[in-house]
């Protein structure tokens, strides 16, 4: 019916202005240093006068000890001495021994094992001060401390390196649940290299990339909160006693995006269009740009995460957001032209069956109902589960990895292996797998009742 798509265009137009304009919902990232869980372990009790206490040799003893008052802990109650003030870090991962030899390993894999190194807890983060050749160095990683930035599976743990002049020595990835296949593009551009040699100070720009545009924000916007607890944590150390600087670093997308949504948009409009009819010939080419552009040269899969970005606090890009509206548009009014006509995977088999001329297929070994039955129950799991906080079930997919040629990844194996099935049982990983194309046909299905 006209008027529910009518009106479902103008919830997805009213949906993507929104969030075009005020980004995701998220917490201000001004107020992440501010969130505190207290206990009743936590609260502070005056526990005694001691007599002991005579002289404040710093301002901060006095602050600390009062006249004569300490502070403890109600769990700490068995220290003997108590005129000090007592803080238990027991729960507290970053102030662990083994965070603190983490720290160390992932140094020693920048600089070798000859170096001098020095453990410097800080009250918002864990470093590593280390002397190579008369220079001094300052190390340290972004995993459990910053928590509010996220890319497509979620935060992302970098490492940092910084030298005494105040320059950025090098940014590396630590660990995340970013999809592999993202990781090892961005590792193969000069996207590190960027980073090299900025001053702690000032804005810097840098390149997104491609393909991975999420992660490279992410990793830049992490690496900028990083840089403004490091300036309040050891400042004189960094920056010969100047005042903390004010340092953002931005990874913006080059004006390739535009080319790719442009690819894309002609995609969609030719299967959306009735004007012209849509022969063998002209699906074979189309099925052939959509597999060597969008998918080995953007290698930018679309998938149903897009979607649920703006709720989880992702950032979505300019071509994301685009993707994401002619997606919704084509499920709304072209009965899901994305599988159809632009899906890099969806052609890939379309491309298989067409060179083995479908002589293998046979009849789908599952009744169509149970088939959908299947497929929705899966998209239910994996929705339900990344909303709960379950960011690596995003990781669901085999585009990346297939079209990334991901050798070491589960996915490309089980993507290959779907492309072989796919000349038995056509479109397999469409019609039983893929949650993407159980939403958008849930969609088209809704919207034409």
């Amino acid at each position: 019916m006209e008027w529910k798509k009518v009106l479902a265009t103008i919830i997805v137009s009213a949906f993507f202005i929104f969030f075009w304009i005020n980004g995701p919902l998220q917490i201000k990232e001004v107020l992440a240093h501010l969130e505190q869980e207290e206990t009743e372990f936590s609260k502070p009790k005056i526990i005694g006068k001691s007599s002991k206490i005579k002289n404040y040799g710093e301002i901060e003893d006095a602050e600390t000890k009062g006249e004569g008052w300490s502070l403890i802990t109600k769990e700490s109650n068995k220290i003997k001495d108590k005129s000090k003030l007592i803080f238990s870090s027991k729960n507290n991962i970053l102030f662990s021994k083994s965070y603190s030899k983490k720290l160390l390993s992932h140094a020693k894999r920048i600089f070798g094992k000859n170096i001098i190194t020095e453990v410097k807890p800080t009250e918002n983060l864990v470093y590593i001060k280390i002397n190579k050749n008369e220079k001094n160095y300052f190390y340290t990683e972004s995993g459990g401390v910053i928590n509010n930035i996220r890319g497509y599976g979620g935060s992302i743990n970098i490492g940092l390196l910084v030298n005494d002049n105040g320059l950025i020595e090098k940014v590396q990835h630590v660990s995340s649940k970013e999809t592999e296949s993202y990781l090892q593009k961005i590792a193969k551009t000069n996207y590190y290299k960027s980073f090299q040699n900025l001053p702690i100070e000032d804005d810097h720009i840098i390149d997104a990339i491609s393909g991975a545009t999420l992660t490279t924000k992410a990793i830049a916007q992490t690496t900028t909160e990083l840089v403004d607890i490091i300036g309040d944590s050891y400042s004189d150390y960094l920056l010969n006693d100047r005042n903390t600087p004010s340092f953002k670093v931005q990874a913006k997308n080059t004006l390739w995006w535009i080319m790719h949504i442009i690819i894309i948009g002609i995609l969609f409009l030719y299967g959306f269009q009735k004007k012209y009819k849509k022969s063998k010939h002209s699906i074979q080419i189309l099925s052939i740009v959509s597999v060597l552009y969008i998918g080995f040269f953007m290698n930018n899969s679309f998938t149903y995460v897009s979607f649920l970005h703006p709720f989880l606090g992702t950032s979505v890009s300019s071509l994301v957001a685009f993707y994401a509206l002619f997606t919704l548009l084509g499920a709304i009014w072209g009965k899901n032209t994305y599988c159809k006509y632009v899906c890099p995977f969806g052609h890939a088999q379309r491309l298989s069956l067409q060179l083995s001329k479908n002589r293998f297929s046979s009849k789908f070994f599952i009744k169509n109902k149970y088939v959908k039955l299947i497929r929705g129950t899966i998209t239910i799991v994996l929705i339900t589960g990344i909303l709960l906080g379950l960011r690596s079930w995003g990781n669901f997919e085999i585009f990346p990895d297939f079209f990334g040629f991901d050798f070491m990844s589960t996915w490309f194996f089980i993507s290959v292996l779907l492309v072989l099935v796919n000349l038995k049982y056509p479109f397999i990983w469409c019609r039983i797998s893929c949650p993407t194309g159980s939403v958008l046909d849930t969609i088209s299905k809704v919207t034409k009742r």
